[in-house]
């Protein structure tokens, strides 16, 4: 799984728009073939709401009243807002999200803190550190 997730990183890392649609293929590659049923490691928090398959790396802090799946992918030290809904959705290691947050269909890349309240994305890699929803890295590939 982790050579999958790093494959995916570099196609991150050395974006080309011609790499947009490849990187969605993977995303929902890697999904099917490595999120078949639920994997819940190290987690704090409270137990989130669960719509299998969902992995959950360790040492995760998932926050109050969080709905993940079906298809999440969660790296190691990620932190989950409360509120916040994930599908379909790859968060690389090292990612803080904030609350009232929905993802479908999305990426973050590693070591990304995107620390805003009230935002919904679909189809999108998210990286880099944010405040303010106009300062978020988003690369859309629909």
């Amino acid at each position: 799984m982790n050579e999958k997730l790093m494959e995916i990183n570099k196609l991150i890392k050395n974006l080309e728009k011609d790499n947009y649609k490849l990187i969605k293929k993977s995303l929902e590659k890697f999904l099917k073939d490595n999120v078949s049923q639920n994997e819940i490691n190290d987690f704090d928090g409270d137990y989130p709401t669960i719509i299998e398959p969902v992995y959950v790396g360790k040492n995760v802090v998932i926050r109050d009243d969080v709905l993940l799946g079906p298809n999440v992918y969660i790296g190691e030290n990620c932190e989950i807002g409360e509120y916040s809904e994930l599908s379909n959705t790859i968060l690389m290691d090292n990612v803080k999200i904030g609350s009232i947050i929905k993802l479908d269909n999305c990426i973050v890349a590693e070591d990304s803190e995107l620390d805003i309240t009230n935002l919904s994305l679909k189809n999108c890699i998210l990286m880099g550190n944010s405040t303010k929803k106009e300062e978020i890295t988003k690369i859309s590939f629909d």
